[in-house]
């Protein structure tokens, strides 16, 4: 019998579905009504997160439940109905590693992920959306290097090109879309790795590609919610999930980027490109998106430029997490063979940078952002810009 995870004490119906979708694994949750079913449950199996929610009137039998869970090595997360300073004291005072609120579901979600990755019961891939401050910012190229830099650092990779329509990331690689989005949505139950990776095209580079434009008839097939549903089941396949053809603000785009670890804006040093980056980031935060979860990427850089870096971090407001130099020639030849720059020239500037780009991405993972007490009763910090 495969193991359950979270266990799930006093909550919703939709709450059970809600987590359970969060992971890609309906039956990852083990929810009970109460109390006693919780210590019954803990009787056969521990789980190694805790769901706990506590109505309005708090009860001192939930947070001693909470405080035995927790004494079990039991990572605890305290549901309650509102922000009242006493009650997430007496969550604290039981051990609780987090206190939310209705209202903060994804929260909810990313702190159990969390939670999960770091006792070792779930190992989820990091998924990166790349999204341009306009066309032409070179999106797809970031996209496809920083699959491949991730691949060379030994990750298994996916790229999932999310247009649809005229997606770029299959005539890049020179690759033929012979499995698409619509088909792993469509065979999800039965696909196990061994079949996904005999399914899924992968470039000569060693990175695996999914894409829907050269079967764009089956494209109505894929809706926002089979967008999340799939990449919540290849986050448990892949290391890394590179996400390209974001080019607006959609349903499909918005759904992903919502599911996203991090989004890449990338944007380049021309004052159209960095005042769509200026809107793009607002609109971002206006949605609800954590700052932290979104960084800047100046592609082409050139040190030259009036637009400098600490000049794009302050009109952005937002850090910029690296810089991809300048090398069209070097790029152009190897577009047009169908390969990633190393296999044309290993010096590349963008070879160079787009590798430092991965190692600190994987080395300074923001993976999931959690509510913690203290900041649940301090005023929210504003963004730290550094150059």
């Amino acid at each position: 019998m495969e193991s359950q995870p979270i266990l799930l004490v006093a909550g919703t119906p939709e709450l059970e579905i809600a987590l359970g979708a969060a992971l890609g694994r309906p039956q990852a949750v083990h929810a009970v009504p109460d109390v006693a079913g919780a210590r019954a449950a803990l009787a056969l199996a521990k789980p190694a997160v805790a769901v706990v929610c506590v109505g309005p009137s708090a009860t001192t039998e939930r947070f001693e439940l909470a405080r035995e869970l927790a004494g079990r090595g039991v990572a605890v997360v305290v549901l309650g109905a509102r922000k009242d300073p006493e009650v997430i004291l007496a969550a604290m005072r039981a051990g609780a590693r987090e206190y939310l609120v209705p209202g903060e579901e994804r929260q909810l979600e990313r702190a159990v992920q969390g939670l999960l990755e770091a006792s070792g019961a779930v190992r989820l891939g990091s998924i990166t959306a790349v999204v341009p401050a306009k066309g032409g910012m070179g999106a797809t190229v970031i996209a496809t290097h920083l699959a491949g830099a991730l691949h060379r650092a030994g990750r298994r990779v996916c790229v999932v090109d999310l247009d649809l329509e005229l997606g770029d990331v299959l005539t890049f690689l020179d690759l033929a879309g012979t499995y698409t989005l619509a088909d792993v949505a469509a065979n999800m139950r039965r696909l196990d790795r061994d079949l996904l990776e005999a399914s899924v095209p992968r470039h000569k580079s060693g990175v695996f590609v999914l894409s829907q434009s050269e079967k764009v008839a089956e494209a109505d097939r894929v809706s926002p919610e089979t967008v999340v549903q799939v990449l919540r089941f290849l986050r448990h396949h892949y290391d890394h999930v590179v996400l390209d053809g974001l080019r607006d603000f959609g349903d499909i785009p918005l759904a992903a980027l919502d599911l996203a670890d991090r989004t890449l804006l990338v944007v380049t040093q021309e004052v159209p490109a960095v005042r769509n980056a200026q809107r793009k980031a607002e609109l971002l935060r206006q949605l609800g998106f954590d700052a932290g979860r979104v960084l800047v990427v100046v592609n082409r850089y050139q040190k030259s430029s009036p637009i400098t870096r600490q000049v794009i971090e302050e009109t952005v407001r937002l850090p910029v997490v690296a810089t991809i130099g300048n090398d069209f020639q070097s790029l152009a030849r190897a577009v047009n063979q169908g390969v990633l720059v190393w296999s044309e020239s290993r010096r590349s500037a963008v070879a160079r940078d787009v590798e430092a780009l991965a190692q600190q991405l994987t080395g300074t993972r923001p993976a999931a952002p959690r509510t913690s007490f203290l900041k649940s009763l301090l005023p929210a910090r504003t963004a730290v810009h550094g150059a």
